[in-house]
């Protein structure tokens, strides 16, 4: 039996106003990796639900891990199972107090990642919507799990001649031929990217939020495997979301045809890391 790796696990999560509540959860431990991303509604204050976004992903947050992280040395539970479970207990804490049919009722995306076995050499991992999840396994193998259905609702529309404004793409949330966020429906948590890998020559990891990817999606300024290569300097997590801020800020201030980025110029951004040793 191989002896049990440590794991040194690094973490941030800063909200993209201070004038705003972070809308995003994070939970990092050296088996288990969680950050949701509240959806922002289209109206704040028209989302049925009086607790709002940021309760929302903490609510559900905090059910998935205490579900995901639960090991009786027997049965491990599904991530997606877990996330099930989740939803439907975050959605008995407000059923009778809100509006969960109401189109924009708080939602939020999850990306995960649970090492097991005595070896912590079994890799489980569960993206839905567009969160991320990167590898580094090794001998130049590099992966990364995201969810594009969101975005590709928007280019079909393009491509359809209609222009994809929020309301409209909004309308394909949580239905088939759509994309799945994580709201009131269980039936969501099997709509989201989920496997089990070897994790025998995992090097590092990250789950990050997308506002915490726009330097490699949205601005182009890193691929996937500097972002590991920055998470893992002295500076981490936190150095990485301070890059991110300047370059938003740069990028809001250039002309308005030399911009990069669209929308909000900034993002709740969260991101953990993890490296195991050898």
């Amino acid at each position: 039996m191989r002896l049990r790796r440590t794991v040194h696990v690094t973490y941030a999560s800063e909200p993209g106003s201070p004038d705003l509540e972070n809308e995003d959860f994070l939970s990092a431990g050296p088996r288990l990796a969680v950050v949701l991303d509240g959806v922002t509604p289209m109206v704040r204050t028209d989302t049925g639900c009086r607790h709002g976004v940021a309760w929302y992903a903490r609510t559900l947050g905090g059910h998935f891990v205490r579900l995901a992280g639960r090991d009786d040395g027997q049965v491990t539970v599904p991530l997606a199972d877990c996330l099930a479970g989740a939803i439907v207990a975050t959605r008995d804490a407000h059923a009778g107090t809100c509006d969960l049919a109401h189109p924009d009722s708080p939602a939020a995306t999850v990306a995960a990642v649970r090492l097991r076995g005595d070896a912590l050499d079994v890799l489980d991992y569960l993206v839905l919507a567009d969160s991320a999840v990167l590898l580094d396994l090794g001998e130049e193998r590099l992966t990364v799990f995201t969810d594009h259905r969101a975005g590709d609702v928007g280019r079909r529309l393009r491509a359809e001649g209609e222009v994809p404004s929020a309301p409209r793409v909004r309308s394909f949330r949580n239905r088939p031929g759509g994309y799945w966020v994580a709201a009131d429906r269980p039936e969501s948590a099997y709509e989201a990217l989920v496997g089990t890998i070897d994790a025998t020559g995992l090097r590092r990891l990250a789950v990050a939020s997308d506002g915490a990817t726009r330097l490699v999606d949205t601005f182009g300024t890193y691929d996937w495997r500097g972002m590991l290569d920055a998470l893992a300097a002295d500076d981490g997590p936190a150095g990485w979301i301070a890059r991110t801020r300047e370059t938003e800020r740069a990028d809001a201030t250039a002309e308005p045809a030399r911009r990069r980025g669209r929308g909000k110029v900034h993002d709740d951004a969260s991101v953990a890391f993890l490296r195991p040793t050898p």
